[in-house]
């Protein structure tokens, strides 16, 4: 038979990049807590008391229980599985986390107002793109001069290269396109957009650190937890503010689901449709 052990590398040799890391961090800690060999020895309690030994956030767990739960999934689709069903009944759940997207969206005015305490050209330019273009940090990272092309309308459309190996293209505002060119001067078409001072392409952490650097130059009262993903929030929410369509913010983000999108329609502390209705009162006084 099988060992468990084995069960998990094939199911890992499915996934890829982030996702593979992921779900691999999660199994191998599940692992280690219950010291089981046959997988046919786990049981519903072993996965509750793995969850409870946690000191990690609520998502986190119901990230764990998620992966969890595909792992076993796989396992018994296969030919002659080692179990017949999995040790984790449907019924099994964790309380809803808090939902904190409201609590990682910029105002404009704070997205205005770390761009500008910048003083550093690329950093600057680093800011703006992922403001404009929605961009995930790990696409910003891999971005290449060689994906970017010119638009006869003005600006450009690059191809990114995303999630789960999709590609999506992105128009890129004629505004920022032209410090974009300044900023590439004599670099090949090879090279990162957005390089280190090696010419190498920049990490993901350098990345978060220009971020949390414009924050604090900006004096954000929550400058310690802003990240570049706060950026990717705040494009989707301002821009569904300022009225455009969802299914165009959805190709622009590269969400695969446009619920993941509608969220955002949800999340705008500062508006509401009462705003609408309350004007019926003033309007008769």
């Amino acid at each position: 038979m099988i060992s468990l052990t084995d069960l998990v590398d094939e199911w890992l040799d499915l996934h890829h990049g982030k996702t593979r890391a992921s779900y691999q961090n999660t199994t191998r800690k599940f692992l280690s807590f219950i010291s089981v060999d046959r997988i046919s020895d786990i049981q519903t309690r072993h996965v509750r008391d793995w969850l409870d030994s946690l000191s990690e956030a609520d998502s986190t767990k119901v990230k764990h229980l998620s992966i969890l739960k595909a792992f076993f999934s796989y396992v018994i689709t296969l030919e002659n599985p080692p179990i017949s069903r999995s040790p984790i009944p449907k019924q099994f759940k964790l309380p809803t986390p808090k939902d904190t997207l409201v609590e990682r969206i910029l105002t404009p005015e704070e997205v205005d107002g770390m761009i500008a305490a910048t003083t550093d050209f690329r950093n600057r330019l680093i800011l703006k793109t992922l403001y404009l273009t929605g961009i995930r940090v790990s696409e910003l990272c891999g971005l290449r001069w060689k994906d970017a092309i010119s638009s006869r309308s003005g600006g450009a459309q690059i191809n990114i290269y995303g999630k789960g190996g999709r590609t999506r293209r992105v128009h890129v505002p004629q505004e920022l396109w032209v410090e974009l060119i300044k900023l590439r001067g004599e670099m090949r078409s090879d090279s990162p957009v957005f390089p280190s001072a090696t010419g190498r392409a920049l990490a993901p952490s350098h990345i978060d650190r220009v971020v949390k650097r414009a924050a604090a130059a900006a004096e954000l009262e929550n400058a310690l937890h802003v990240s570049a993903h706060w950026f990717r929030h705040s494009h989707a929410t301002h821009a569904l503010d300022e009225g455009v369509p969802v299914h165009l913010v959805q190709a622009t983000l590269g969400h695969t689901s446009l619920d993941t999108t509608s969220k955002y329609l949800h999340v705008s502390p500062d508006r509401s449709s009462g705003e609408v209705l309350v004007k019926r009162w003033s309007q008769k006084s």
